[in-house]
């Protein structure tokens, strides 16, 4: 769980910082996505400055609570249900420029968020019960 946390929060740290690159922006969006800093991060993934922001932000929280059992295992859930929630949104948009061109979704960061929410899930499903839970739930003979 904490292990999950703190990768997840390196990489979206890092991804967040490299959007803020511009010759990492390669290509064009479609006209309606807010700017600055907007374009095909690593000519595949559609971001803007809001976008990049935010996997900062994300990024940032991992690291900050990755040490800590419960907060990570929150973090996890919090994870899983955001990007699915932009997973559905990005599916069931047509435009690239979701919520009024502030957040630019393509395929590629709509399969993203989709294995992102998996992988929180199942992270949090698959964490360990606290040592004192997993005493109770199987007494010593």
């Amino acid at each position: 769980m904490q292990r999950f946390a703190q990768i997840f929060g390196a990489v979206y740290l890092l991804v967040g910082l490299t959007g803020f690159v511009p010759p990492l922006l390669l290509g064009g969006l479609p006209p309606g996505v807010l700017g600055p800093l907007d374009g095909l991060q690593f000519g595949v993934f559609a971001v803007n400055w809001f976008h990049s922001l935010t996997h900062a932000a994300i990024g940032a929280i991992g690291l900050a609570v990755y040490r800590s059992p419960s907060a990570s295992r929150a973090y996890a859930l919090a994870l899983g249900v955001a990007y699915m929630a932009l997973f559905l949104l990005g599916f069931f948009t047509s435009a690239a420029a979701a919520l009024g061109g502030l957040l630019p979704l393509n395929g590629a960061d709509d399969t993203l968020h989709l294995l992102t929410s998996l992988a929180a899930f199942v992270t949090y499903l698959m964490a360990r019960l606290p040592e004192r839970e997993r005493g109770a739930a199987n007494p010593r003979a």
